[in-house]
C-alpha cells in the first residue's frame, strides 16, 4: 500500500471516528435530556456514568448534569460535594455564573446563609442586573425574614400568569408569614398551588 493510500484510508478513519463520536454525543444528551424530564433519574443515572460519557463531553458538563441529578433527588451531600468540585475546575465566566445560579438556589433551599451570601455577592457583582435584584430579593425574603417587598410584587401581580404568578404567590406567602399574618400567608400559599396546578402541562 502506499503512502497515498494510507493518507487517504487515515482519513477516511478520522472523518468516521468524528462522525461517530458526534452522533454518541448528540443521542446521549437527548436521553439525558428526557430521562431528566420525565424524572428517570436510574436511567439518566446509568447513561451518565458510562465510560463513554466522560469521553464524549467535558468534565464541567458531567459534573453539571450530575449536580442536576443530586439536586432532582434531593441529595444535600452529594450535592455539596459536586458544587465543590466543580468550584475546583478552570471556567470560563459564563460557565462559573451558571454555577453559581444553580449553587444561590440550593443554598436558600437547605437554610445555607454564609454561601448564599458568598455567591449572591459573586451574583450582583458578575451577573445580569436584573437577575441578581431577584436573587437578593430571594436572598432576604427566605434567609433575612424580610417582608420588604410585598407592595412590589402585589402590584406586580396585578399583570402576572402561569409559573411568573405562582412565583410571585409563593414569595407573598413567605413574605406575609416573616410579616406575622398567617391568613394572607395561607390565601397566597393556595393561589401559588392552583395556578401551578393550572401551568403544568398534563401528563
Amino acid at each position: 500500500m502506499d503512502m497515498k493510500t494510507i493518507g487517504i484510508v487515515v482519513v477516511v478513519v478520522a472523518v468516521g471516528f468524528t462522525i461517530y463520536m458526534e452522533v454518541q454525543k448528540r443521542t446521549t444528551f437527548a436521553k439525558l435530556e428526557a430521562y431528566l424530564r420525565e424524572g428517570d433519574l436510574n436511567n439518566y443515572l446509568k447513561v451518565l456514568n458510562r465510560p463513554l460519557t466522560s469521553v464524549l463531553y467535558p468534565k464541567y458538563n458531567v459534573l453539571f448534569m450530575r449536580l442536576n441529578a443530586a439536586l432532582a433527588m434531593d441529595d444535600v451531600e452529594a450535592s455539596e460535594r459536586i458544587i465543590r468540585e466543580m468550584g475546583s475546575l478552570k471556567m470560563s465566566e459564563e460557565q462559573t455564573l451558571a454555577l453559581a445560579a444553580k449553587a444561590f438556589s440550593f443554598y436558600v433551599e437547605i437554610g445555607d446563609d454564609p454561601h448564599a451570601r458568598e455567591v449572591l455577592s459573586y451574583l450582583e457583582e458578575h451577573g445580569d442586573r436584573e437577575a441578581a435584584r431577584a436573587d437578593r430579593r430571594t436572598y432576604d425574603v427566605f434567609l433575612k425574614g424580610s417582608y420588604a417587598y410585598i407592595d412590589e410584587m402585589e402590584r406586580a401581580l396585578s399583570e402576572a400568569a402561569g409559573m411568573e404568578e405562582a412565583l410571585l404567590c409563593q414569595m407573598l406567602s413567605v413574605q406575609y408569614e416573616n410579616k406575622g399574618d398567617e391568613g394572607r400567608a395561607a390565601s397566597y400559599c393556595e393561589r401559588a398551588e392552583r395556578t401551578l396546578a393550572a401551568a403544568m402541562p398534563d401528563k
